[in-house]
């Protein structure tokens, strides 16, 4: 069996149109992909009743049936997908045999439904292109922590400017992001240095947005998606305290 710590890390992002939780082990990055689990196994746990949402009971069955494949299977969970009507899992699992017994256990659950697939995976292609985070997507956790620390300090949700200070190799590169961002909607603000960077060539952009997780998601996915095309990075953004009414 693997020894193995988790490492967990959830985010939320759309998956087919549909509010989702996305849950990955940070954990396990350094080793994948690892050669002695090439096997995915995805798990997709669903109410029984069709059409119905997953409940806090659904949930507490589910989270007793990982476990329990967890501890009796030689398996890595690699995280989830959650949405409203289903949570599927991702495991790695070691053998034939380990995938057969996983899927016997899907088979005699009563509480809920589960249905299991699989495939022989060796390159954890799942595990680093659907589930663990791109930089846009960590983004999104990186903002519930500083929206957390901004209404700590008594700030609201009323729009206000947000600045978002990127990051280029060079000052050609970076006028070329700022004519890609104007297009997108952005206000081009100052320019930054940061000399002995390997990124030194800095500007800042402004966009009106209100202090909500979504909205700020919207505005960085947007914003670091457009940077990327030029090999550019968002250091950090901020914005002026506004307190409420």
């Amino acid at each position: 069996m693997a020894s193995h710590k988790d490492e967990l890390l959830e985010y939320d992002w759309r998956l087919d149109g549909e509010d989702a939780v996305f849950c990955v082990d940070l954990a396990l990055y350094n080793r994948a992909p690892d050669p002695a689990y090439p096997i995915l196994a995805y798990v997709g746990c669903c109410p029984k009743k069709e059409e119905k949402e997953l409940s806090g009971g659904d949930i507490r069955h589910i989270n007793a049936f990982c476990a329990k494949c967890r501890r009796k299977i030689d398996l890595l969970m690699a995280g989830y997908i959650e949405t409203a009507s289903i949570r599927q899992y991702y495991f790695y699992v070691a053998s034939k045999s380990g995938y057969d017994a996983l899927k016997q256990f899907a088979e005699a659950e009563r509480s809920f439904t589960c249905k299991v697939g699989g495939k022989k995976e060796e390159d954890w292609a799942s595990y680093f292109r659907i589930l663990y985070p791109d930089v846009a997507k960590y983004q999104t956790v990186r903002n519930e922590e500083i929206l957390a620390q901004h209404y700590e300090l008594g700030d609201s949700d009323l729009p206000r400017r947000l600045n978002l200070h990127f990051a280029f190799m060079n000052e050609p590169i970076r006028r070329k992001f700022e004519e890609a961002a104007r297009g997108e909607g952005f206000a081009i603000g100052g320019y930054e240095e940061f000399e002995g960077n390997e990124l030194p060539c800095g500007v800042v952009l402004h966009r009106v947005c209100a202090l909500r997780k979504f909205d700020i998601d919207a505005v960085t996915v947007q914003a670091v998606r457009a940077a990327e095309k030029y090999n550019g990075k968002l250091l950090f953004w901020d914005c002026p305290i506004v307190p409420g009414k």
